[in-house]
């Protein structure tokens, strides 16, 4: 009777022994899991960075809903507020601010899986540089110029704001898009991409139009003026 006693020993030791290694296995896969839903450095840092660009865009396309180009502050406003919402409630569930105080730092764009190129670095010196720490960010006194202004220059003024400002904010989306861990992450960055592409090409033909009346005006009163 010995001999099948141990053999049954054996037998559930060895059970034993698999059992651990899969509960072993099931562990670390879970592990793995739940690193995989856990924000990196770039994910916060865009969140932070963007939600800055967001709400500066917000607030000029609130103050244009009654201008000239109307359809355009209404969907800069819609989508931006859309996103915004999303990435605030990223970085309340991921324990982190909202914004960090002082003069923001892109500092979260030289953590990709390799080191800057040429625009990139060219991009962060731009920042640097920029009184507002991020490229194509109005400054509080071209804000006031903004508010200040009537009928078309209004229009004028902040077609070109709102052209810097996306120029400036692609960069720094394109990088997420590519770099960030999370998917949610890098699908909203690449939307704002594509948004803003898109509307950088509307921007330019509204700012033509402006133009193109400008001048028609000017002709207009040269010829007035000579008869």
């Amino acid at each position: 009777m010995k001999a099948p006693v141990a053999l049954v020993a054996a037998l559930l030791v060895a059970v034993a022994g698999i059992a651990g290694w899969q509960g072993y296995r099931a562990l670390k896969d879970a592990r793995s899991a739940l690193a995989s839903l856990q924000p990196g450095p770039i994910d916060v840092g865009f969140a932070q960075s963007m939600i800055l660009h967001h709400q500066q865009a917000i607030g000029m396309a609130q103050f244009m809903i009654d201008g000239r180009p109307p359809g355009l502050a209404h969907a800069i406003a819609f989508a931006q507020l859309e996103e915004l919402g999303q990435m605030r409630g990223w970085l309340t569930l991921w324990n982190q601010p909202l914004q960090l105080a002082g003069k923001p730092s892109m500092d979260w764009m030289l953590l990709g899986n390799e080191p800057p190129g040429p625009e990139l670095s060219r991009y962060l010196l731009d920042c640097q540089r920029s009184p507002t720490g991020m490229t194509g960010l109005a400054t509080s006194e071209q804000l006031n110029a903004l508010r200040q202004a009537q009928g078309r220059e209004r229009d004028r003024q902040f077609l070109s704001l709102m052209l810097a400002h996306h120029e400036g904010g692609i960069p720094m989306a394109r990088f997420a898009a590519v770099q960030a861990r999370l998917p949610a992450v890098r699908q909203l960055a690449g939307r704002v991409v594509m948004e803003q592409s898109q509307e950088i090409s509307r921007i330019q033909f509204m700012l033509q139009v402006l133009a193109d009346a400008d001048a028609t005006a000017d002709a207009a009163f040269g010829t007035a003026t000579k008869n």
